[in-house]
């Protein structure tokens, strides 16, 4: 049985959201900060139109939700059966490990700084051996396999966009997708009028009939 939960959008998410996302980095900071953000997303007074979903079934996705543009990447945990808008359980598969605020920080601070391009195997080691980190609740070993995780899982990034300033006919239409992240990989799809967020969903729900370019 399938299970999506909806959150609010904090300021934070939403500035990082409304950005171009060009690197796996900087994706993979996005996704670790709205975990983040789940345990504090009940108490948002702000009520913000930005609205973040996760879609579990066969397939793992995490949306988000902006004006004129949505886009969606493979959720890389799993989420506690257990689990509800108050109360969220995510962990790794294969470790086992529950993503808390400890291991959330380490996950953090080692994408922080492989975005700011200061990461290399050395720091890495350094990072996973430090004291307050390396405990009998999150071993070297499940450091590693997180962070190997996130740097290999395919992310299976792509984006609607509503483009009005860049609109050009058929080369850039109005209502298109964007696959991939990098920008030598790519490429636009174009779309005869605009979708909803159901619509974006059944496009990438392998449960649901496939949709046809042609």
């Amino acid at each position: 049985m399938g299970k999506e939960l909806t959150f609010r959008m904090s300021k934070q998410i939403a500035e990082m959201s409304i950005k171009p996302l060009r690197t796996r980095e900087e994706a993979i900071l996005l996704l670790l900060y709205t975990i983040r953000m789940f345990d504090v997303s009940i108490f948002l007074t702000d009520e913000r139109s930005e609205k973040v979903k996760i879609s579990i079934d066969k397939m793992n996705r995490i949306f988000y939700l902006l004006e004129g543009k949505m886009f969606s990447m493979q959720f890389p945990f799993c989420i506690d059966d257990s689990s509800n808008q108050d109360n969220v359980i995510i962990y790794h598969n294969i470790t086992g490990t529950v993503i808390n605020p400890m291991v959330l920080s380490f996950l953090i601070e080692a994408f922080e700084k492989m975005n700011r391009k200061e990461m290399d195997f050395e720091t890495i080691f350094e990072i996973i051996m430090e004291p307050e980190v390396n405990d009998d609740d999150f071993t070297t070993k499940e450091m590693w396999l997180l962070i190997s995780h996130l740097l290999k899982y395919d992310l299976g990034y792509i984006r609607y966009d509503i483009d009005p300033e860049h609109e050009n006919g058929r080369m850039h239409p109005l209502n298109h997708l964007d696959i991939c992240l990098d920008t030598a990989a790519t490429y636009k799809i174009g779309l005869d009028k605009k979708i909803e967020f159901d619509d974006f969903k059944n496009i990438l729900d392998t449960t649901n009939e496939c949709w046809y370019i042609y």
